[in-house]
């Protein structure tokens, strides 16, 4: 299946393990998948479970793939659906950053590195 904005969140809820858990209490509590807000809630959730098992946690070896896969996809809305949510959301003081940072392919990689980038520029 490819992945585009409009069947990422689903994707995200089958493919990672544990994650389907907050994405139901997330459709419960807004009555709808708001993509934006789901992905904070992923990255909440990888690094909730980096920090109880360490760089090896299954969720993150499942997730970061879909997240390359969808840094790299030609639609532009998924793209900067990564970049805003996911992305703008990693905490360099978080525990579990390194371990998350350290998984990135090279389209996570690029991605970062260009938001960061953007960041230093505009300070």
């Amino acid at each position: 299946m490819q992945l585009r904005y409009d069947n990422f969140a689903e994707q995200l809820r089958t493919v990672v393990p544990g994650f389907e858990r907050v994405y139901d209490e997330h459709v419960s509590d807004y009555d709808e998948v708001l993509p934006h807000v789901l992905l904070g809630d992923l990255v909440r959730f990888l690094s909730a479970e980096v920090e109880l098992r360490g760089a090896e946690a299954l969720a993150l070896k499942k997730a970061i793939p879909l997240l390359e896969d969808a840094a790299c996809s030609e639609d532009e809305r998924l793209q900067e659906l990564i970049v805003v949510s996911f992305l703008e959301n990693l905490e360099p003081d978080d525990p579990s950053f390194l371990a998350i940072r350290n998984s990135f392919g090279p389209g996570l990689e690029e991605h970062y590195r260009l938001l960061r980038n953007a960041e230093d520029n505009s300070q």
